[in-house]
């Protein structure tokens, strides 16, 4: 075995363990929570969601098994990884999905937790547990068998998120933040770019992250982060969960800060450390769980947060105002009904893909013309 930057590489997969991640138990721009009027108004109730007076939706897929990313895969049907079954059981699968019919194909299964997808130089990319996997595409696009590229990787014990190509056409990812104990290990609570070329070497390009489960780049170019929080701080309180724009080298802060770069007392954290760290553009409540973050395809400078839960399952609207390298997020409801939104993908065509993990459905969601 081999270690690079407190990262391991070996030929052999090592299966592992939620897909709802999580778990180890002052200075502008401030971060805008905007969550006490979050109910989404249910002005048009459709295929079960709530949604504005303007966007309708339909149901296009059904009986999925806990499903976590999506992406359009190289045959331009809708690849997706589901757990398939008991969260720590490795039954986990990668589908594919017409979008025009429904009709579902297993693509691979077996697979230990997996949550992130990527088709990336030739190849289905897949976060599954503490294992970073690659499967070759053979020549009618369908994915040979897996190799593991990054095996034990440092963990907090739940999923490590979601996987996104830059465009450099790199891989991001993220090792969930643990302080101590045989999960932590010197790579933890970071987010890192994998060179395709070079994949047992990636660099670490932020740090200060508990669980940057979700990122997404916008028409800008520019990358955003959520981040879940869950370590209780000071005297018992629960932390908000954030939405971050990255910049080169940041430190978020975990788990000496929190919040809107406010010390955590428990953990040596001091006002003059935390105003050293990269603040927020928005909070979320406590136990929002993000999961996903996508670009609007309806409105410039505005983005989409799928809120797992348990507080307040829905997914928000965070209209962005810059503020010098960073941003301020307002943060309105968009889509309630579902029981725990897991991610979302804009198509090509304007309209945007919303899956249900407990539901086991996916939703397309479309702008229409408003009523006069």
């Amino acid at each position: 075995m081999m270690t690079m930057t407190g990262l391991a590489c070996t030929p052999t997969p090592a299966p592992e363990q939620e897909p709802a991640p999580g778990a180890d138990t002052a200075v502008a721009p401030a971060a805008s929570t905007g969550f006490d009027e979050i109910r989404p108004e249910p002005s048009r109730l459709t295929a079960g969601l709530t949604l504005p007076a303007d966007y309708e939706a339909e149901v296009i897929a059904r009986g999925l098994r806990g499903p976590t990313q999506m992406i359009i895969g190289p045959d331009q049907r809708l690849w997706l990884a589901q757990i398939a079954g008991a969260e720590n059981a490795s039954r986990g699968q990668v589908i594919a999905v017409s979008l025009e019919t429904g009709e579902q194909q297993v693509l691979l299964e077996g697979l230990a937790k997996p949550t992130g997808l990527a088709v990336l130089a030739g190849a289905l990319w897949i976060a599954a547990g503490r294992d970073l996997l690659r499967a070759p595409l053979n020549a009618t696009g369908e994915p040979g068998p897996l190799e593991t590229i990054l095996t034990d990787l440092p963990s907090n014990g739940r999923s490590e998120g979601t996987l996104t190509i830059n465009p450099a056409g790199h891989l991001l990812f993220e090792t969930s933040g643990r302080r101590s104990g045989s999960r932590a290990g010197a790579g933890s609570a970071q987010l890192w770019e994998l060179d395709p070329a070079d994949p047992t070497r990636p660099r670490s390009i932020a740090t200060g992250l508990k669980n940057a489960y979700a990122h997404a780049f916008d028409r800008a170019g520019r990358l955003w982060l959520t981040d879940v929080h869950d370590d209780r701080v000071n005297a018992d309180e629960a932390p908000p969960d954030e939405l971050n724009l990255w910049v080169e080298g940041a430190d978020f802060g975990w788990p000496a800060c929190f919040g809107d770069q406010q010390p955590a007392l428990n953990f040596d954290g001091t006002a003059a450390g935390c105003a050293a760290t990269r603040a927020p553009v928005a909070l979320f409540p406590p136990h929002s769980t993000p999961t996903s973050v996508a670009v609007s395809p309806w409105e410039e400078n505005t983005l989409l947060i799928a809120l797992w839960g348990p507080a307040e399952p829905s997914i928000v609207r965070v209209s962005l105002t810059p503020a010098g390298d960073n941003a301020i997020g307002e943060v309105e409801p968009f889509a309630g009904g579902l029981q725990n939104p897991q991610h979302l993908l804009p198509l090509a065509d304007g309209s945007l893909l919303a899956s249900d993990f407990s539901a086991g459905v996916i939703y397309r969601i479309k702008r229409v013309a408003a009523a006069d």
